[in-house]
């Protein structure tokens, strides 16, 4: 008797519970008037409309932050000021500009073209090719604000003009510099298909005496006929709302003022659209909720204990094994259908244990050994001794090391962090060795190096990172205590269909006991220890060539040490 009670008491506590809100949400759609409704929906409206522009506004003033440092760039004042350079500097510098005017032209999903004006060297630089400099075309589109022409080189759009000074000058011949803006119509109009997808009916933008802006698909009512109305309120800086009908249907009309552009975003919805099916709702709700409550009183107790219950079980379940007590099991007490689930999540939860003690451990730490290889080849250190010569380079006036450092320095943490694909080319991985080393060699200028590699190699595949750390190693434990100059020599080749990699160094070499002792640190099963660079490259080389991959250490000709990787040439390797 007792469990019939409280089988009773727990499905009128479920009744009840699905009863408060239904009935709650029948009185508030019942009663709730449909001019409150309209209210909200007005607001909501304007909401909308507000926060499309307020994102067109701060996409707008993007364009502000690329363009107003462009004015003062170290390339454009040195092609401004560049009076006794080689026509070949000037074009240099010249091609950097519009390398930078290209990129800031591609931020964004804009139509855009982007200009820099020298006007007293009658000359300009602009992301479209086709521009060419026009002295009373830049005086005529000439506006510190965004302004409205329909004449703009691309077509119809919104320009404006970055300079120095703040203000128009009276001749543009008295400018040494400026920068224009053009963003198209085209892009306002995917912005309005964009809009209308989500909120409205046919939005559009205005401006006494300009054309309109629609989006592509514009449609409904006409746009002429909405400017009419609204009159006076859209040839002012105001914004608001009004209801108005159009053929016997009332239409909700709101616009928005950009102060910005100093055009107005008009939108119209048909409020029968929304209000229609609130008030068919109302006459639906009561009888689906009816029809809700007599089938949730009928299935109520039926999935409590056949389905909820089993379910609750299993959910306990399966956070415990989450939180890793592996050894949990279901106790089998179900009849039904979830009896045999809960077997087969017990055989599950078993294996799961075993896979658990005998095979994660093993992935987890080669994972974290390849991850220690990748993040040990991006030392701190070298970070800042680059940037500390970039420092000093750029005190002592030295600009082309401080350029060709810096090239190099981003080319190399390109690569270093990349890692959308391990495989890579013997070619590729030769060329980022490459830049590592004259990076060095930037710093020590008595370092010198050559790189063998046959062109019918270039193409053979290798792990990402696999080289650079026996140079890495030459060069810190070889060379770095040397009174002479160092040289790293790399050689690839091929012998008895065997890929045979080298790098050799003049330094200080290991000794016959440090060898192999060397040789004994590299036979460490993973798991055991924690890494080095030589280890782990020993380990890459055999996950990816297999056991017949080695690694050897040989006294070198130069009077250092020669690192040798070997291992089998196959076709797969070659290539894609």
């Amino acid at each position: 008797m007792r469990i019939k009670f409280n089988i009773f008491q727990k499905l009128l506590v479920m009744l009840l519970i699905l009863l408060t809100p239904i009935v709650a949400l029948y009185y508030y759609s019942t009663y709730k008037s449909i001019n409150v409704i309209q209210e909200e929906l007005i607001k909501a409206s304007l909401n909308q409309m507000e926060l499309f522009m307020a994102q067109l506004d701060a996409s707008i003033e993007k364009f502000d932050l690329v363009s107003a440092p462009m004015l003062v760039d170290t390339n454009v004042l040195e092609y401004l000021y560049s009076i006794n350079k080689s026509e070949y500097s000037l074009m240099k510098t010249r091609m950097l500009i519009e390398e930078k005017l290209s990129l800031a032209s591609a931020s964004g999903n804009w139509r855009n073209d982007v200009t820099i004006y020298f006007p007293q060297r009658r000359d300009s630089i602009s992301s479209s090719p086709s521009y060419e400099y026009n002295l009373e075309e830049f005086e005529d589109r000439f506006s510190l604000g965004w302004s409205y022409r329909e004449d703009l080189g691309g077509g119809s759009g919104f320009t404006r003009t970055y300079v120095t000074t703040g203000y128009k000058p009276a001749h543009p011949d008295d400018l040494d510099v400026a920068v224009r803006i053009n963003l198209y119509k085209w892009s306002f109009e995917n912005l309005l298909d964009t809009y209308k997808s989500g909120h409205s009916d046919n939005p559009f933008f205005y401006k006494k005496g300009h054309s309109i802006i629609a989006s592509r698909s514009a449609e409904g009512l006409k746009m002429d006929g909405i400017v009419t109305e609204l009159g006076d309120r859209v040839n002012n800086r105001s914004s608001g709302f009004l209801i108005h009908s159009f053929e016997g249907r009332p239409y909700l009309m709101t616009y928005y003022y950009s102060s910005l552009l100093d055009w107005h975003l008009i939108d119209s919805v048909p409020l029968d659209q929304i209000i229609g099916p609130i008030k068919q709702q109302r006459i639906l709700f009561g009888a689906s909720s009816i029809i809700l409550l007599l089938s949730g009183i009928a299935a109520a107790s039926a999935l409590y204990w056949n389905v909820q219950r089993p379910i609750l079980r299993l959910v306990h379940a399966v956070q415990r094994i989450k939180r890793g007590d592996y050894a949990y099991r279901l106790p089998k007490k179900s009849n039904n259908e979830f009896a045999f689930l809960m077997q087969n999540f017990n055989e599950m939860a078993t294996q799961i244990q075993d896979l658990i003690e005998n095979d994660l451990q093993s992935r987890i730490l080669a994972r974290d050994a390849t991850l220690k290889q990748l993040q040990a080849q991006i030392h701190p250190h070298f970070l800042y001794n680059c940037l500390g010569f970039i420092i000093n380079m750029t005190k002592m006036g030295k600009d082309q090391a401080v350029m060709d450092m810096a090239y190099h320095l981003a080319d190399y943490y390109r690569y270093t962090t990349r890692m959308d694909n391990q495989g890579v080319s013997m070619g590729e991985e030769l060329a980022f060795v490459r830049i590592h080393l004259e990076i060095l060699k930037l710093r020590n200028e008595t370092l010198t190096y050559s790189i063998e590699l046959p062109e019918e190699l270039a193409e053979i595949r290798v792990p990402r990172l696999l080289i650079q750390p026996i140079v890495e190693n030459a060069i810190v434990h070889g060379l770095e205590n040397v009174d002479y100059p160092g040289r790293v020599e790399i050689r690839v080749y091929v012998k008895d269909s065997q890929v045979h990699l080298e790098v050799e160094d003049n330094g200080i070499g290991l000794s016959a006991e440090e060898i192999d002792q060397l040789q004994i640190v590299l036979r460490i099963p993973a798991g055991e220890y924690a890494g080095c660079g030589l280890w782990n490259v020993y380990q890459r080389l055999l996950g990816n060539y297999g056991a017949d991959a080695k690694i050897a250490f040989i006294p070198s000709r130069l009077g250092g040490l020669t690192v040798q990787l070997v291992w089998r040439l196959e076709t797969k390797h070659i290539g894609g």
